[in-house]
């Protein structure tokens, strides 16, 4: 009765009504520039597009003709479209862990008592903040062949240059490298954010109990910290099977050399706008969603039982 008389209560209406009118602009904006694209990109999938068509003797601009699975079929028997898959779920779970494992370490260490703890804290996140154009351009003169920075420390050490752009076998660890030194800071600020909001009461307790300080790390800061441990995470495997900025400016808008450095949207942006093949284009980002839905679901439904939460 009671949720009755609520439904039929005229302020309740016009509040939630003034709520959606405030909503109104923002969600205009996602379905202009998400919710449109989304459901368009899958129905895409299945046509086929022709910038030009002759149809009953007339020229059709941006023709579209159904092909069902088609161009789903045609793309996992290309050779290039499984060489990114393979490449960009390579990337994900070597540069993924290591990014987080290394932030873990640089939170630690910057939760310190150091001097100059400000100044560290800037430091490791100003690649985060620079525009990535700008990085990686620095980035391609320290793999430069001939005057790149690494090659001159590796010959420091009497070791011979490598051809990290170059060559077949450098052109993924260097993009895996770059990932790293770029987002390392911006996760490690985050995880710097939760050990400090982590009550104090907890170490104090386990220095009255004998506790040393890396098994005070080991049951209390990292059992604690599972709440940002598990957002960094998502995040940054969301956002690896998505690198395109940093191989297109490294390459020079290429694959790389043999396709090395091909990942799944390298490869969905040539199929789209060098080979102007809209349709399997499509078809490629629908296969990106589903890999990403499925992996976030994962991560929601099974990793989040291990978050612990401090009450």
């Amino acid at each position: 009765m009671a949720a009755r008389r609520g439904l039929r209560n005229p302020k309740l209406w016009r509040d939630t009504g003034e709520a959606y009118l405030y909503l109104l602009p923002a969600f205009f904006v996602m379905s202009l520039f998400t919710f449109y694209p989304f459901i368009n990109a899958i129905i895409l999938s299945f046509q086929e597009v022709s910038l030009v068509a002759r149809v009953d003797g007339e020229l059709v601009p941006f023709y579209r003709q159904y092909v069902g699975l088609s161009n789903f079929q045609v793309l996992f028997n290309d050779r290039h479209f499984i060489q990114a898959l393979t490449q960009t779920s390579l990337y994900v779970g070597i540069s993924v862990p290591l990014t987080l494992g290394l932030a873990v370490l640089l939170a630690t260490a910057l939760n310190q008592a150091l001097r100059l703890r400000p100044f560290f804290r800037l430091a490791y996140f100003i690649p985060y903040i620079t525009p990535v154009v700008a990085l990686a351009m620095v980035w391609t003169w320290i793999y430069h062949d001939r005057v790149g920075l690494l090659n001159y420390l590796l010959q420091l050490f009497g070791l011979s240059r490598i051809r990290w752009l170059n060559d077949p076998a450098f052109a993924l660890p260097s993009i895996i490298l770059f990932s790293i030194l770029r987002y390392v800071g911006y996760q490690s600020l985050i995880l710097l954010a939760g050990m400090q909001n982590i009550d104090r009461t907890y170490y104090e307790a386990a220095r009255v109990d004998g506790a040393t300080p890396l098994r005070t790390w080991r049951h209390i800061t990292l059992p604690l910290l599972t709440p940002q441990l598990f957002f960094v995470f998502l995040i940054s495997l969301m956002g690896a099977y998505r690198i395109f900025d940093e191989v297109f400016i490294l390459f020079a808008g290429t694959a790389g050399p043999l396709g090395s450095a091909r990942t799944i949207v390298i490869y969905l942006y040539q199929q789209a706008f060098v080979n102007f093949r809209f349709g399997r284009a499509a078809a490629a980002s629908v296969v990106l969603f589903g890999i990403i839905f499925v992996l976030a679901l994962f991560q929601i439904t099974v990793t989040q039982r291990r978050v612990h939460y401090d009450q």
